[in-house]
C-alpha cells in the first residue's frame, strides 16, 4: 500500500516557517505537521498560525496537527480556528489530529483544569461536526451558536493509546494517530480499534503515525541508539520502547523502516527529525523517493504530479 511521508515543522530559533515549507516542497515530501501546547518556557510556535503560513506559501503540501488540543480553549474558539484554517486552505489539505494533552501542556496558563481534559475533548468532538457545518449548536450550559461560513469537516485523527483514547478514536475519529508505537504495535492496536468501531457501527479507523527520526547520508551505527536515548529522556518512556519506534539511518534504512509502517496499514507518517532540520528534511525526501520507486507504489502522486 502507499504511505504519505511528512515532517514536523522546525521549532524556534530555527523556525522560518515559509522557508521550511518551501524546502519540504522542493524535496517532494507530502505534508508538514505541528503539535500544540502552551507550556511555559518551551520554544514552540502557535501551530494554527504556523500551519496557515505553510499552507499560504505552498499549494501541493497537506498540513496537519499531530495533535491539536481543543481542551486548552473554549469549544467555539477551537472550532472557529479549525473552520478558518479549513476555509483558507481550500477544504482538502488539513488533517486534524486531536489529543487530550498532558498536565504540562499549558492548561494552567489557559485557565483550564487538566483533570477535565478528557471529558472536554469528548464534548468538543460531539459538537464539532455541527459547528463546522454552520448548524445552530447548543453549547453545554450555554447559548446556541452558529458559525459561518460552513466548511467541510477535515479528516479527524484521534491520538493517544490509553483505553479512553482508543474508544474516542473508534467513536469520533476517521483515523487513529499512533505516537511512539512500533509497526507491530500499530497492527495489534488496529485490531482493537476495529472491535471498538464495530460497537458503534462505524468503519475501522484509518492509521497514521508520528515517529522520531534521525537521518544521515552515511551509515552511523550509533545514530539509532542515541536517538532512542534522547526520545526516552524527553518523553519519559523506557529506552527499550524508544528503540522500537525510532527511525534512524541512511535514507535507504529509513525507507525500509517506513515501509514496515506501510505494511502495518499506516497511511500517513509525520517524522520529527533530530539534528539539522534542513539536512534531515532533504534526506527524508530521498527516503520518500526510494519508497516511491519501490514496491509501495506511487505514494503522493496527487501532490507531486504537477511539479
Amino acid at each position: 500500500m502507499t504511505i504519505d511521508i511528512g515532517i514536523y515543522l522546525p521549532d524556534p530559533p530555527g523556525a522560518e516557517v515559509r522557508e521550511a515549507a518551501y524546502h519540504a516542497v522542493d524535496v517532494e515530501l507530502d505534508s508538514v505537521w505541528c503539535g500544540d501546547h502552551l507550556a511555559d518556557g518551551v520554544a514552540v510556535l502557535d501551530g494554527m498560525l504556523a500551519l496557515a503560513t505553510a499552507a499560504a506559501v505552498t499549494e501541493c503540501l497537506d498540513i496537519g496537527f499531530a495533535v491539536y488540543l481543543p481542551a486548552l480553549r473554549p469549544h467555539v474558539v477551537a472550532a472557529k480556528q479549525i473552520a478558518t484554517l479549513q476555509h483558507l486552505t481550500g477544504g482538502d489539505r488539513l488533517h486534524l489530529g486531536i489529543g487530550v494533552g498532558e498536565h504540562g501542556s499549558g492548561f494552567a496558563g489557559a485557565g483550564a483544569d487538566p483533570a477535565t481534559r478528557g471529558a472536554r475533548t469528548d464534548e468538543f468532538l460531539q459538537l464539532l461536526p455541527a459547528l463546522l457545518a454552520g448548524e445552530p449548536t447548543e453549547l453545554p450550559g450555554g447559548p446556541t451558536v452558529q458559525l459561518a461560513p460552513p466548511v467541510p469537516a477535515p479528516p479527524l485523527w484521534v491520538g493517544g493509546s490509553s483505553g479512553a483514547a482508543l474508544r474516542r478514536a473508534a467513536r469520533f475519529g476517521d483515523g487513529w494517530f499512533a505516537a511512539l508505537h512500533a509497526p507491530e504495535e500499530v497492527s495489534s492496536t488496529a485490531a482493537r480499534l476495529r472491535e471498538l468501531a464495530d460497537q458503534h457501527g462505524r468503519p475501522a479507523p484509518r492509521l497514521a503515525a508520528a515517529v522520531p527520526g534521525a537521518l544521515t547520508a552515511r551509515p552511523d551505527p550509533t545514530l539509532a541508539e542515541g536517538l532512542a536515548r534522547e526520545v526516552a529522556a524527553s518523553h519519559g518512556v523506557p529506552v527499550e520502547q524508544a528503540r522500537r519506534c525510532v527511525v534512524a539511518g541512511t535514507p535507504a534504512q529509513v525507507a525500509e523502516r517506513l515501509a514496515a509502517y506501510a505494511e502495518a496499514g499506516v497511511e500517513k507518517v509525520a517524522v520529527a527529525v533530530s539534528g539539522d532540520w534542513h539536512r534531515g528534511c532533504e534526506l527524508l525526501g530521498e527516503a520518500r523517493r526510494i519508497l516511491e520507486a519501490g514496491s509501495l507504489g506511487d505514494a503522493g502522486d496527487r501532490h507531486h504530479g504537477d511539479r
